[in-house]
């Protein structure tokens, strides 16, 4: 519980928070777990000037705001997190258009809407505590039927018949099969990529099958990115409203990620703008809601809510409500600032060697924070994500990689 009456260090503490959230957003191989776990690791020697109020506030207001600045890297860079990671080909293909601070402007006023939607359903999370086991029995009925989706909404060309159709199914069956294998054993073996603070077999397995593919191709594309258009494009409100949901919905369940509420937020949907919008929103709507869940039933759905839990410090609601909004509108005007940045200065670079400075970047960081296991990791899954372009298929398959081994560990 936060103070009664919220005083200025705790609102220090959530300015500082989100600049942390940021930061983590801005760096790849950061989230805002990685802060959260620092704070919570190191409590007893930061509690003489850090208080557990201000602690509180913190760890809430950096996955707040991690989760609105973590789309900048993926438009500019091609980098995804866990929670953008299908978000990189669009997003890429916008740049390319001179659209790219339009799909941040997209991004941001989706998660920043997200969090006022997000609020009323903290009375749903209430009634879904009190039924905690039934949500855990039928959690592997949810995956299949995620899985299922993803693989049957493949459409062929509409010239080729009802052939070309389920050809593609198949496809897209074989990618989110090898995917979800390669994330299987990654995850099995995560803790050989666990050499720092930062490491996770994430980094290596995300970059490989949604990073890497997109520069690669970049290589061999046009070499002059076009000069960036500053335009404010709203999302559609539909599409907010469906990434909520999505986030809400896998947010109930034990285990799930928000790299699925992505995949879920995204099925269907073929137009980059609301496909932006909507993994966008899922994203926020996980993050509130996984505090929600720690609120309503004492369960723990993300790394920050099982930081509160460890240290004894559940918020109420408005507390929440109060930070979630207090830390969402600074992260949205700190992000649109340093998108703007981006946007006029990319068109000066040559997007090849662009291209080839990044996977050089990722190619360092992956073996600096997660070893030889996750280069050995990512190196396996760039031909898997290459291989979803070749075949046609919509590079969502990938996400195989985190379905499939939850499937397995709940089947098991």
């Amino acid at each position: 519980m936060l103070r009664a009456k919220i005083s200025f260090f705790v609102l220090l503490g959530a300015v500082f928070g989100t600049l942390l959230g940021i930061i983590a957003g801005l760096i790849p191989g950061l989230h805002s777990n990685t802060f959260a776990a620092i704070i919570v690791a190191n409590f007893a020697l930061i509690s003489s000037f850090l208080s557990p109020s201000d602690a509180c506030a913190m760890i809430i207001t950096s996955a707040i705001s991690y989760t609105i600045a973590n789309i900048i890297p993926t438009i500019f860079i091609g980098v995804p997190s866990e929670d953008t990671a299908i978000a990189v080909f669009p997003t890429h293909e916008m740049v390319l258009e001179g659209r790219g601070f339009s799909a941040l402007t997209i991004s941001c006023i989706s998660s920043l809407l997200t969090i006022f939607i997000s609020l009323p359903l903290f009375a749903t999370a209430v009634f879904v505590g009190h039924h905690y086991f039934f949500f855990r029995q039928i959690t592997p009925t949810v995956l299949l039927a995620i899985a299922l989706l993803l693989i049957i909404s493949e459409r062929g060309e509409e010239f080729e018949g009802s052939l070309s159709k389920w050809r593609k199914r198949f496809y897209a069956f074989l990618v989110f099969i090898v995917s979800g294998f390669l994330g299987h054993f990654s995850l099995s073996n995560s803790e050989l990529a666990e050499i720092s603070i930062a490491g996770s077999v994430f980094l290596p397995l995300l970059t490989g099958l949604f990073g890497a593919p997109v520069l690669i191709q970049s290589m061999f594309g046009r070499s002059k990115i076009p000069e960036q258009r500053i335009k404010f494009d709203f999302p559609d409100i539909t599409a907010i409203f469906r990434g909520s949901l999505a986030g809400f919905f896998v947010s109930i369940f034990p285990g799930i990620s928000s790299g699925v509420a992505t995949v879920l937020a995204s099925l269907g949907e073929r137009k980059k703008e609301n496909y932006i919008s909507a993994l966008s929103s899922a994203n926020t709507a996980n993050s509130i809601v996984c505090f929600f869940m720690l609120i309503a039933a004492g369960k723990t759905r993300s790394g920050a809510a099982s930081a509160l839990k460890s240290m004894k410090m559940i918020p109420n609601f408005f507390d929440l409500a109060f930070l979630a909004i207090f830390s969402g509108f600074i992260a949205f005007f700190a992000s649109i600032i340093l998108g703007y940045a981006f946007s006029k200065r990319i068109s000066a670079v040559d997007s090849r060697k662009m291209s080839l400075a990044v996977l050089s970047f990722l190619f360092a960081i992956v073996l600096i924070f997660t070893g030889f296991f996750g280069l050995m990791v990512f190196l396996s899954a760039v031909p898997i994500g290459l291989s979803a372009a070749f075949l046609g298929v919509k590079r969502v398959n990938c996400m195989g990689c985190l379905i499939l081994p939850l499937l397995i560990y709940y089947l098991s």
